[in-house]
């Protein structure tokens, strides 16, 4: 699916006169760019739709040539032709193999019966065939055909060893899918060639090797028109599609920005919308690195080639990270006033109410709460609160020219990456000026940036110690903490953790400036690319001396090498920290354990539905006296209904039955109506039926285009039908068959019907014996990210502090934070999707979506950490863990045990107790109050730079030990609290 060039530049969305009024996202498509892709889609579906009415080609094809739109509708052309070549060719191999595992079951089934009792039954056959012909007057062959898919040949021998094999083929392609959801296009079509030999194969007399030539033929089809739309309509170059998704990206990259000076002008901020702008630039950097991958393969005309493109990769991602992470700033200091705001706490002399009537009706958490009384009213002082102004107002008077000029940056790099994305072809002195004016400029812009982010940092620091100058004295020393109070110093703290974001995020937008400028000077003239794989296949064959094919894209001097044997000492601490010393089992129990918990896991019960309901729906059709009405009211259908409604879990199956009943009947409402106005009471008119269905056709492709991906599959079911409602009533009155569901309406009632049954079986299925829960599978995935965050944090325990030349380098920090993050993100949408689920534990959707946040807050934190572990100077990191225990014994004992508590009760579901070493940010500042009565601070420090990366790693750690008791608060609304502890009290029976 191709997305649109984003409709926002970085703004907000809200103006002086409130928010500003825009279309739905689904009608936001009216550009160039998606019409185009739009047009191409629509010509290859309207061309496989006309191939129905083409009264040579239908009898060619055979009844199922509505297949090959139908296919489309699944696997439109709207990317570039290497991804869609890559679609048709898992479902183009899905399909073969199923056709050689249905040979290959053919042939083993027919060999179960005797030669001897095949010809008994050929005879039988023929002899009743003439019998009928001879008293109905018709053909004894057409006779006999029907009488074969009536079950006339049925043996249960036969029968069963098809059943058992395509069961058995179910069963893999099911388990393929979900160990890999990129062969869901291979399970799905597979499975529905394999359903023809299943449900015809036992009826056949003799071996037939062209079965399912009925569907692969109108398949292959449909996606040799798809290609072609892809190379001869507006075709799409990967460098085209990369470039395009860049600029996408860099001008969603803005937002953080404005919302950065929105917030040091002490404007509010929408947290909901800070956060769907954070996913949707999350989603537009995840959807750019499959185009990526084909880069090599490309062949273009243009400026940039396929390396110079891909040599914007590192500092775009650089870039993104700093962004991000600046808005997760914004977006993690709003939640923490919110909090503070949500926290009411009465007089002192109330806490001990709380201990007030029996244990059940206490509310839960309120010794947390109160223990963290006096830090969090510390927090919500007014002192605290003119602090914080100050700091803003030192961060606005300072940022103010480089947060515009980064935004300018922005601009700029969006504008280059445009240019060179556009006009290819046909260039001219007007396009040649405009090069030289965005070389000039970028590289004048390039050189303001530096000089002012030089500027800038030297200006936000004297701000800061000017805004704060009442924590100093006359020598530049940090006043004694009688005089300053407790937290006083949280402001100019937070000051220098906002500075170094902003100071990051300008840098990265340097290096990303620099290399585009780099580009527009190196690449004056348009050429042709040809594709650089093949052109380093060439080098590697002419040259004797190359090892390998390659080329070095990196950017910097570090040491590949280097950097793999840092990954692996990185993951050797990592299993050492999964466990050691525990007993092992002998290989026979080992091996029988392994194998139930792979034959019960989600897939094993998902690949095990898929074959009950294959059975379920299938077995009319191997009882002889069934097996005629099954065939002649398309069966088939329901099956192949029943088994891709069927999902791993509940709530995806939930949206997956709405979505297709939704659109089957507005898909047979289309294909009925589209009928009757090109047909009339007549036949089908094949012009009039071409003439509606191009209109139709256009109505679903924006609809399967456009919608959003909740609303998919009731698009692609849309289409689906109404390529069969169109397609089985040209079939009607144009073939002669046995068999056929009628036109118009008696078409569309009848599908309708097979489908509801097929949902009907589906459903029992997938609710007996007890429904998948998704809810339960978030947990165990949030179980176990609790349980690979505190490996995380053992491996920066030990590596921090300590000048150990293996310790983990950036590059190895942010691929342990990025795996961390992207087995989160797939379950964010699982996560939306739990309010189509009804589950009877005690987890619901709000709890699970803080559990998943907060989560997402300690991998963030813990990856700062971890990359500080390698770039803060040995002192700064000695400094913080004596300062706040670090490395102390009982903290780390406190927070390890907290986090396996957590760990287990989001499996189990069982309360946490009521007494917990929480909350460990007070534990956190009992320890620094106790070993250091007065801060080391002075202005000297204020202004070193590594100081800023000392507040950061500060914050950081602060920052996880705050989420992990919140995980603890949200866990204890969720759960409870067990094992209460009740005040000794003299009035207590003895």
């Amino acid at each position: 699916m191709s997305d649109a060039k984003p409709s926002t530049d970085g703004r907000s969305g809200r103006g002086q006169h409130g928010r500003r009024r825009k279309l739905p996202d689904w009608l936001n498509h009216f550009n160039v760019r998606d019409l185009k892709v739009c047009f191409r889609c629509w010509t290859a579906i309207w061309v496989a739709s006309i191939l129905i009415f083409i009264g040579p080609v239908l009898h060619t094809i055979g009844i199922a040539t509505f297949f090959a739109a139908l296919v489309l509708y699944i696997v439109p052309p709207a990317g570039i032709l290497f991804v869609y070549l890559l679609a048709a060719l898992s479902l183009l191999f899905g399909m073969c193999l199923a056709w050689a595992w249905g040979l290959l079951t053919m042939k083993a089934a027919l060999a179960a019966r005797p030669d001897s009792q095949t010809q008994t039954m050929m005879q039988a056959l023929q002899q009743q065939a003439v019998a009928i012909a001879n008293r109905t007057g018709t053909n004894p062959t057409s006779e006999a055909r029907i009488l074969i898919n009536d079950g006339f040949m049925l043996d249960a021998r036969v029968t069963a060893i098809h059943y058992v094999l395509i069961c058995l083929f179910v069963y893999f392609m099911s388990r393929v899918r979900v160990a890999n959801p990129k062969f869901a296009l291979a399970q799905i079509f597979g499975i529905i060639i394999a359903d023809i030999f299943l449900l015809f194969g036992p009826t056949m007399p003799s071996f037939t090797a062209s079965l399912p030539e009925v569907l692969i033929k109108p398949g292959a089809i449909g996606i040799g028109l798809g290609a072609a739309c892809c190379l001869i309509l507006f075709p799409q170059s990967t460098s085209c599609v990369v470039l395009q998704h860049m600029e996408g990206l860099v001008r969603l990259g803005k937002a953080p920005l404005t919302y950065t000076q929105t917030r040091f002008a002490d404007e509010s901020l929408d947290l909901q919308e800070m956060t769907a702008i954070k996913a949707k630039i999350i989603g537009a950097f995840k959807a750019l690195q499959p185009s990526l991958a084909f880069l090599p393969l490309d062949l273009f005309r243009g400026y940039w080639g396929s390396d110079d493109i891909r040599s914007l990769q590192e500092p775009l991602r650089q870039a993104i990270l700093s962004t991000v992470s600046l808005m997760d700033h914004h977006i993690s200091v709003i939640r923490v006033e919110q909090k503070l705001q949500g926290l009411q706490f009465g007089p002192p002399e109330s806490t001990d109410k709380v201990h007030e009537g029996p244990p059940g009706r206490r509310a839960v958490g309120q010794r947390q709460i109160h223990d963290s009384r006096d830090l969090i009213q510390a927090l919500n002082t007014p002192e605290q609160a003119a602090s914080r102004a100050h700091t803003r107002e030192a961060l606005r008077e300072s940022t103010a020219e480089l947060l515009q000029q980064c935004s300018e940056t922005c601009e700029i790099i969006a504008e280059s990456l445009h240019w060179a994305n556009s006009g290819r072809w046909f260039r001219g002195a007007t396009s040649q000026h405009h090069l030289e004016e965005l070389t000039t400029n970028t590289y004048t812009m390039l050189q303001a940036l530096k000089t002012s982010r030089v500027s800038s940092a030297t200006q936000m620091t004297e701000t800061l110690i000017q805004g704060h100058r009442d924590l100093f004295d006359d020598n530049g020393q940090l006043k004694s903490a009688e005089e300053l109070g407790p937290h006083a110093l949280r402001g100019i703290v937070l000051g220098m953790v906002m500075e170094e974001r902003i100071l990051g995020t300008a840098h990265a937008l340097e290096g990303l400036l620099a290399r585009i400028s780099s580009l527009l000077q190196e690449r004056t003239k348009v050429r042709i690319w040809i594709p650089s794989g093949l052109r380093y296949a060439l080098r590697w064959l002419v040259s004797g001396r190359q090892a390998a094919p390659a080329e070095d894209l990196t950017i910097g001097t570090t040491n590949p090498d280097d950097g793999e044997e840092k990954a692996q000492e990185a993951h050797r601490r990592l299993k050492i920290s999964r466990g050691y010393g525990r007993p092992v089992r002998s290989w026979f129990v080992r091996g029988l354990l392994g194998f139930y918990r792979w034959a019960s896991n989600a897939g094993g019960m998902y690949a095990l539905r898929m074959v009950v309901v294959t059975i379920a729906t299938a077995i009319p059709a191997a009882i002889p006296h069934s097996a005629g009405f099954y065939y002649r009211e398309k069966g088939i259908w329901g099956l192949i209904t029943a088994q891709t409604t069927l999902l791993v879990y509940m709530s995806d199956f939930t949206v997956s039955l709405l979505s297709r009943a939704v659109g089957t009947v507005v898909g047979g409402v289309l294909g009925m109506l589209a009928w009757y106005v090109g047909s009339g009471h007549g036949p089908g008119n094949p012009y009039g039926l071409a003439a509606v269905t191009a209109v139709m056709s256009a109505i679903l492709v924006w609809w399967r285009l456009f919608s959003a991906p909740i609303f998919t599959m009731a698009a692609i079911m849309g289409g689906a039908t109404f390529a069969l409602v169109i397609g089985f009533s040209y079939d009607d009155t144009h073939l002669a068959q046995y068999g056929l569901p009628g036109h118009g309406y008696e078409a569309f009632w009848k599908r309708l019907v097979t489908v509801l049954l097929g949902f009907v079986a589906a459903f029992i299925v997938q609710i007996f014996p007890r429904p998948p829960s998704a809810t339960r599978h978030i947990c165990k995935t949030l179980s176990n990210t609790i349980r690979t965050l505190s490996d995380h944090y053992s491996l920066l325990l030990s590596y921090w502090g300590r000048s150990d030349a293996r310790s983990p380098t950036g590059v190895v920090a942010e691929q342990i934070t990025i795996d961390v993050a992207e087995t989160l993100l797939s379950i964010q949408g699982s996560i939306r999707l739990l309010r189509f689920e009804m589950t009877l534990g005690p987890f619901h959707r709000d709890a699970l979506s803080n559990l998943h946040i907060l989560c997402q807050t300690m991998n963030q934190a813990l990856g700062r950490l971890l990359i500080l572990s390698a770039s803060l100077p040995r002192h700064f990191q000695e400094r913080l863990a004596q300062s706040v225990g670090m490395l102390d014994d009982h903290s780390i004992g406190d927070i390890m045990a907290v986090l396996g508590i957590i760990e287990h009760s989001l499996e189990s579901g069982l309360p946490l107790p009521e007494r917990l070493p929480t909350p460990l940010v007070k534990r956190c500042f009992d320890i620094w109050h106790a070993q250091h009565r007065t801060a080391e601070l002075n202005t000297t420090l204020v202004r070193d730079e590594n100081y800023r990366k000392y507040c950061v790693a500060l914050s950081s750690y602060l920052k996880l030990l705050s989420a992990i008791d919140d995980l603890v608060m949200v866990l204890k609304g969720t759960l409870g609290e067990s094992h209460p502890i009740e005040p000794w009290n003299d009035q207590l029976p003895v």
